[in-house]
């Protein structure tokens, strides 16, 4: 089946009221899929959304403006936009950004909260963000939508290219109020993946039309009948007391509505939602086992190899005929940024791929650059070792690492770390004894875990993925007596691409080297 074929047989999803595109960057009408469609075509290339803050806005703008689908990381984007304020916004990006955002009174306190002149000294702690829960203080939902659209707003500026935002099932307690951020700046799609993204579709459309929505928060140890994993975001009442600077005729108009593309594993999963117009997504990106950052967990019983990396068989392999039939856009993902990739995907009826590792060792990812120069240079010289590790992530997902001195895939470093859980991204909310909601993470402190009901097993071999991250993209926390976080890298398992792109380019390339690479072996 042809791509044409593909966008042709796909179902047309709700459509946008057309408010007019040259006023606001979320006003475009149409069908959510035609907004990845551009010149007469969908994306053959979709660029990864890694980690924190490595898919930054400067690598979705890039890979935007070379034609193809940039998407921006949307994990933590809270923090991420806080930090960046408390650097010190180096080239005004963040305030000019902050500047379009439709409520200028939730712009003027985010800066009076968080923006530090010439950026906070070496030793000081950067001013921490609230954690999310059922029910976030207003001003945390507020500082996230705004971190959203200023993501968003940042990749899209100053052209018409393509960009996304990418987000974990998982971490759901920010989810709405990020989307309607990204979904306020003109996101053209929303990929979301860890987890199932059923009740995305729905929930992308109701944002876009300023509805309330609500979404199902698992709580560990409760059942459906108590009722407490329900979730509400409301638009309305965020943006309601700034009728002075935005007009009641903005709240009425359906803003425009972004495709949403879920990530699978699975032919099962992806024949349930395509079968119900409520969780239809607009695309399918069909995710293989050596792809970077969490992967499916294996469908059959728990098996590890020497290194301790979970072992696949046959029954995680995806029939991808099946999902090709389902009459949507695929795009396939894990190894295929090699030069026969995406025409392979191409010739097997695909839209094109989705591409991570690559992108993530470019010159605009949001790798601190002395990380990323190490990176390279052992990708450069082969001895860069990549493994699935089962037990490192607190969400239970396989989650994929690099072995590299001084970082937390070093034994030694994960010992010399005191435990603390000051972000709580990754936390999962159970229910208490006392039949209220609470949230923990077995890489909390153990004395606060177990008090909780966490079993201490859970905790054998866990990371605090949250600081981590943050600290890779070179926001670290210091903490008291001069201590700084720990970095973490992940990647995925084919570097043999980047070790090509690094060696034609001296030791470093841009994200539009990784494009031309990939088109190499693909017709104009």
């Amino acid at each position: 089946m042809t791509v044409t074929a593909l966008h042709a047989n796909a179902a047309v999803a709700t459509d946008a009221t057309d408010v007019g595109h040259a006023a606001h960057p979320a006003r475009r009408g149409g069908a959510p899929r035609d907004r990845l469609v551009r010149d007469g075509r969908l994306p053959q290339v979709i660029q990864g959304g890694m980690g924190v803050a490595v898919s930054g806005w400067r690598l979705a703008r890039a890979v935007a403006l070379a034609g193809e689908l940039g998407v921006v990381s949307g994990t933590a984007i809270d923090v991420v936009l806080a930090r960046r304020l408390q650097d010190g916004d180096p080239g005004g990006h963040v305030r000019r950004a902050l500047a379009a955002f439709p409520d200028p009174e939730i712009a003027a306190w985010i800066l009076d909260s968080y923006f530090v002149e010439g950026g906070i000294g070496p030793d000081e702690r950067y001013r921490p963000v609230p954690r999310h829960t059922l029910s976030s203080a207003q001003r945390l939902v507020e500082l996230t939508v705004a971190a959203g659209f200023v993501e968003v707003y940042l990749a899209k500026e100053g052209h018409d290219g393509r960009v996304g935002i990418n987000l974990l099932r998982k971490i759901e307690l920010p989810l709405p109020a990020t989307v309607y951020g990204a979904i306020l700046a003109g996101v053209d799609a929303v990929l979301v993946g860890a987890g199932s993204p059923a009740e995305i579709p729905a929930l992308v459309r109701g944002l876009a039309a300023h509805e309330d929505v609500t979404l199902d928060v698992r709580v560990m140890g409760a059942r459906s009948s108590d009722g407490l994993g329900a979730m509400t975001f409301s638009p309305r009442g965020m943006l309601g007391r700034a009728a002075a600077a935005v007009a009641a005729s903005d709240l009425r108009a359906v803003l425009a509505v972004p495709a949403v593309l879920a990530i699978v594993a699975s032919t099962d999963l992806a024949a349930g939602l395509a079968g119900d117009p409520r969780t239809r997504p607009d695309g399918f990106v069909v995710e293989g086992q050596i792809a970077g950052g969490h992967n499916a967990p294996p469908r059959g019983p728990r098996r590890t190899d020497e290194l301790g990396q979970p072992v696949y068989d046959e029954r995680d392999v995806v029939d991808l005929a099946a999902i090709l039939e389902l009459g949507l856009p695929v795009w396939l993902a894990g190894g295929c940024a090699g030069p026969e990739g995406l025409a392979d995907a191409l010739a097997l009826g695909a839209a094109g791929v989705q591409i991570g590792t690559a992108f993530a060792f470019c010159d605009e990812s949001g790798f601190e650059p002395g990380l990323k120069d190490r990176v390279r240079g052992r990708i450069l010289a082969g001895d860069l070792q990549v493994r699935s590790d089962w037990r490192v992530s607190p969400t239970g997902f396989p989650f994929r690492v690099a072995d590299l001195p001084g970082t937390l895939s070093d034994d030694a470093v994960v010992s010399g770390r005191k435990p603390v859980c000051d972000l709580g991204v990754l936390r999962t909310a159970y229910r208490t004894e006392s039949g209220d909601v609470d949230f923990r993470c077995p890489a909390e402190p153990t004395g606060a875990y177990l008090r909780k009901g966490g079993r201490e097993a859970n905790q054998a071999g866990r990371v605090c993925l949250c600081n981590a991250l943050l600290a890779s993209a070179g926001m670290p926390q210091r903490r008291p007596g001069g201590t700084v976080e720990p970095v973490l890298v992940t990647s995925g398992a084919d570097l043999g691409p980047v070790a090509t792109l690094l060696g034609a380019g001296g030791g470093r390339y841009a994200a539009a080297d990784v494009v031309r690479y990939v088109r190499e072996a693909v017709p104009a």
